[in-house]
């Protein structure tokens, strides 16, 4: 689970509260498959009104080992729920991660996260880009 501040570059928006959930498995022993859901919604001021986002897809991830040991980098690719106003659309997204897993147990990690999308045009809603900062807590298993 993660957790942290969303900033979106979309006009009228300000920095706001994000939530994700993400789940994967290792292929071997550095590179990594997952799925992500994040999750933000925020009330803007006038003109922008209701502006919420979702966005969920897949992650290719690559864990490093040795001495940089629960660092990682990983590109992401999906759709995208989108509310702006009245308006409702559903755009791709390409998007890239960085960060750090700390390991408490061998099968629990603290750890931040940074993160970019960009998530692309679609009927009303316009293409947007957003910096993501979060921090995590991970079950491995």
């Amino acid at each position: 689970m993660l957790g942290g501040l969303s900033v979106p570059n979309q006009d009228d928006s300000t920095t706001r509260p994000i939530l994700a959930l993400t789940g994967g498995a290792k292929i071997g022993s550095e590179m990594g498959l997952g799925a992500y859901l994040f999750t933000s919604s925020k009330d803007e001021d006038a003109p922008l009104g209701k502006f919420n986002y979702d966005l969920y897809g897949v992650e290719l991830g690559y864990h490093f080992e040795g001495e940089a040991k629960g660092v990682y980098l990983a590109g992401r690719v999906g759709t995208s729920k989108v509310k702006v106003g009245g308006e409702s659309e559903s755009p791709f997204h390409i998007g890239a991660a960085g960060g750090f897993n700390y390991f408490l147990q061998q099968h629990f990690s603290v750890g931040g996260e940074v993160n970019y999308f960009s998530v692309t045009s679609s009927g009303d809603v316009d293409g947007f880009g957003m910096l993501n900062f979060l921090g995590s807590a991970k079950f491995w298993f």
